[in-house]
């Protein structure tokens, strides 16, 4: 009941904001019912989804801490990923952090040529 009051309500106040400037159609009725129908149907399918979607996050165990999870040498052995997040700091402008990613990656000299076509523009 209180879904239909609602629908009832949104169709009256949608009614009130287009048919002054649209015009009152040709069956006032009809409009009001398929717009307020329209309504419901958008609104209980947003209610599906997002009980769909709610139920996929819920998980049973709690979510790990930091304090959980043992960090020593042997939980990221390579510590290329380490050295990449280095390496990317937002302090350093994006040509270096570009040149000391791919070398400590490519573990090789950075080579001297010309700006890449992707770099930014200096003006």
């Amino acid at each position: 009941m209180d879904l239909a009051e609602e629908a009832a309500q949104e169709a009256f106040a949608i009614a009130a904001e287009r048919w002054p400037r649209d015009g009152v159609p040709q069956h006032p009725v009809a409009w009001l019912v398929a717009t307020g129908r329209n309504r419901t149907i958008d609104r209980v399918r947003r209610e599906r989804t997002l009980e769909d979607k709610t139920r996929l996050l819920e998980v049973d165990q709690p979510a790990a801490t930091m304090d959980d999870i043992d960090l020593n040498d042997s939980t990221i052995p390579d510590e290329r990923l380490e050295l990449m997040f280095m390496c990317c700091h937002p302090a350093l402008a994006v040509e270096a952090q570009v040149a000391l990613t791919l070398r400590a990656l490519g573990d090789s000299p950075p080579r001297r040529s010309r700006a890449p076509s992707w770099s930014p523009s200096r003006r």
